[in-house]
């Protein structure tokens, strides 16, 4: 309830729209034609299973390490994965609380099974970063604290190689 307040509240200051008729914000008078439409383009598609790329050795210590410092510099852009705005890790600057701390990830969080134990393994990884809703037990679909990280594959925000050194250095992280 107070998340659509929130958003109805965000988008009126936006100009998108002017008035809701009931404090469920369930009627909302449009006040540019396209607004609609404009709001609708952000709904990223439905979730999607994704398959680490042959390409992407995430087994393979010597790949980690050689693809780690390119999913740093990924995770820091503030133009490109942006992480750094819900996540730390070592080295990051102006980090956020959101998200977990990754320091440390491969040797602490990596080794704990996700919810419904779903044991963690690098392709969870990859997938995670891809499109983490796929990974949300039903149970908890509807959660908002669930759904809050960005769906970098599906959305075409990130590419594969990107994805994958982003995992790299996920994976880097003891």
């Amino acid at each position: 309830m107070r998340f659509k307040r929130l958003i109805a509240s965000t988008l009126a200051s936006m100009g998108l729209f002017s008035f809701i008729s009931s404090t469920n914000a369930e009627e909302i008078y449009f006040e540019h034609s396209s607004a609609k439409e404009i709001m609708l383009k952000d709904i990223p598609p439905g979730p999607r299973h994704y398959a680490v790329p042959e390409n992407c050795k995430l087994d393979s210590k010597d790949f980690i390490k050689k693809m780690a410092p390119v999913g740093q510099k990924l995770f820091n852009d503030k133009k490109t994965a942006n992480c750094v705005a819900c996540h730390c890790a070592p080295g990051s600057k102006g980090c956020g609380n959101i998200g977990p701390n990754l320091a440390h990830y491969a040797s602490t969080l990596m080794k704990a099974p996700y919810l419904g134990n779903q044991k963690k393994t690098p392709s969870w990884i990859f997938q995670r970063i891809a499109d983490y809703r796929v990974q949300i037990p039903p149970e908890y679909q509807k959660e908002p604290y669930f759904n809050i990280m960005t769906v970098n594959l599906t959305t075409g925000m990130l590419n594969y190689d990107q994805v994958c050194a982003l995992s790299a250095y996920i994976l880097s992280l003891e």
